[in-house]
């Protein structure tokens, strides 16, 4: 049976994103990756946002549908929030997922109403994000961004939908139009074995408008 799912995406600060996994894995999820991040010189927005810290943890992790709002609800209640500086969550549905025992599902054209571009998130092993990256361009993506985790400081080894997800890993991330996610997908699952348990994963979020992704003439 395919299951909905969706992914959740969480920026808090440092030493906490632990925390958060552990609240998300106890109401649905199977676990997820954490990779340390720099913030950037404090400006305005960021202030208002909360957000201007130096150090980071951003938390992805994914969840069946059905349990998106009590997540949600219980890692805002355990983190508090709702009180500004603490960090911000956010989730989004999927359109596909490769590489989970639990969660995969093929991504689906749908006519007129579907949207014209996905982004692909890849998590693999460090040092194979240029693999990814090379895959994908086989079947015509036209560039990605590789965000490379240093770790979180932790010896619990997390996991991601049954994958075993080490603290150094590196996440590419990839927009492309949806008629090419299945092949770029299957062009991503095969050269990295995504098959095989611990390998990775690749999902599809969809992303309403682009700009700047420059065609070839």
């Amino acid at each position: 049976m395919t299951v909905e799912s969706v992914a959740f995406f969480a920026i808090v600060n440092h030493g906490i994103g632990q925390k958060v996994l552990k609240t998300a894995k106890e109401h649905g999820t199977g676990g997820g990756t954490l990779v340390l991040c720099d913030g950037t010189i404090p400006n305005k927005f960021l202030n208002l946002m909360g957000l201007d810290e130096s150090k980071k943890e951003l938390l992805i992790t994914l969840a069946p549908k059905e349990f998106e709002s009590d997540i949600h609800e219980k890692i805002t209640e355990k983190m508090k929030l709702d009180k500004k500086g603490l960090g911000i969550l956010f989730s989004a549905d999927t359109s596909s997922v490769c590489g989970s025992r639990l969660l995969n599902r093929a991504f689906e054209e749908k006519g007129e109403n579907m949207n014209e571009y996905q982004l692909l998130v890849t998590i693999v092993d460090r040092e194979s994000g240029d693999d990814v990256v090379a895959a994908a361009r086989k079947e015509g993506a036209k560039g990605a961004t590789i965000l490379h985790g240093r770790g979180t400081g932790t010896t619990e080894i997390s996991k991601l939908f049954n994958i075993e997800i080490q603290p150094e890993k590196e996440i590419v991330l990839l927009v492309v139009e949806s008629e090419k996610v299945n092949p770029v997908s299957e062009s991503i699952r095969t050269t990295m074995d995504l098959d095989q348990p611990g390998s990775g994963v690749v999902f599809s979020i969809p992303v309403n408008q682009v700009t700047g992704l420059v065609q070839n003439l």
